[in-house]
C-alpha cells in the first residue's frame, strides 16, 4: 500500500506542477477519484447556513446532475451533518452509509431513504475535505465509493493532493488577459450586476445560491479597490472586463 500510495502522490504532483495540458481539470479529478479506487469526485462551494440546496453550489463532478437534485430531495441541506461538520473544521470528514441507517433505526425505527438511493449508485462511504481557493473561498473536495474505508496513510496524501488540485483549478479559471485576477465566476456576477440585476437574479441564471453571488460581488469589490457596486460596474466597463 506505501509504494502505490506513493505512486498516487508522485503521479499526480507531477500533473499539478506542469499543468496538466493533457488533462483537463474535471478529467484531472475524475483521475484522482480512480487512483484511490473511489467512484466519484465532486468540487463544490462549501456551502453555508443559508444555502438550502447541495445542487446549486456544485462546480466539477463525475456524478449526474439528477444525483444531486435526488440527494437535495432526500436529504436537504440544511439537515446535512457532513457538510454541516465540514463547515466547521479544516480536517477531512467522513460518513458510512452503514452508520447512517444504524443512527436512523436506532432513532426512527425505520431504514433511511438514502441507503437504497446510495446503493443504487454504487456508493457505500465518503469523505469530504474542506479546502479554501486562491481567493480566500471555501470549497469542499468529495469523494464517494464503495471500496474498503480509507486508511489515514491514504487520508493524508489524498488531502495534500486536493490542496494541489484546487491550485490547478484556481489556474484554469483566472483569465491570463485581467490583471485585476477576477475569476470568470466573479466576472459573470459583476456583468450581471450591471444589467441591473439583484443578487437573487444573478443567481438564478447562474443556478447558484444569492449567499455565494454576494460572495463573488464582495471578492470584486475587494479585488477593484471599489467600495460600492455602482462603483465596480462602473470601473469594470471602464477596464473593459464587463460590457
Amino acid at each position: 500500500m506505501g509504494q502505490a500510495i506513493t505512486g498516487h502522490r508522485d503521479t499526480f504532483y507531477a500533473a499539478f506542477a506542469n499543468g496538466a495540458p493533457e488533462r483537463s481539470v474535471s478529467e484531472l479529478l475524475l483521475d484522482l477519484a480512480t487512483a484511490f479506487d473511489m467512484k466519484s469526485a465532486s468540487f463544490l462551494l462549501m456551502p453555508s447556513k443559508t444555502d438550502d440546496a447541495l445542487s446549486k453550489l456544485i462546480l466539477l463532478s463525475s456524478m449526474p446532475q439528477d444525483f444531486w437534485n435526488r440527494l437535495d430531495q432526500l436529504s436537504p441541506l440544511p439537515t446535512c451533518q457532513v457538510f454541516n461538520a465540514a463547515r466547521n473544521s479544516l480536517l477531512p470528514v467522513t460518513w458510512s452509509l452503514d452508520e447512517i441507517r444504524r443512527q436512523n433505526l436506532l432513532i426512527h425505527g425505520v431504514e433511511p431513504a438514502l441507503v437504497p438511493f446510495f446503493r443504487e449508485f454504487g456508493i457505500s462511504h465518503g469523505i469530504v475535505f474542506p479546502v479554501f481557493s486562491i481567493d480566500g473561498m471555501r470549497h469542499a473536495l468529495r469523494f464517494d465509493g464503495d471500496r474498503a474505508p480509507l486508511t489515514q496513510a491514504e487520508i493524508n496524501d489524498l488531502a495534500m493532493l486536493a490542496m494541489h488540485f484546487v491550485q490547478t483549478y484556481d489556474r484554469s479559471r483566472y483569465r491570463l488577459d485581467d490583471p485585476t485576477g477576477l475569476t470568470e465566476r466573479e466576472l459573470e456576477a459583476v456583468q450581471g450586476s450591471a444589467t441591473g440585476k439583484t443578487s437573487v437574479e444573478i443567481a438564478a441564471v447562474m443556478s447558484l445560491s444569492d449567499h455565494t453571488i454576494n460572495a463573488y460581488m464582495n471578492n470584486a469589490l475587494k479585488k477593484l479597490s471599489c467600495t460600492s457596486r455602482t462603483q465596480l460596474v462602473a470601473k469594470a466597463l471602464r477596464m473593459r472586463l464587463i460590457s
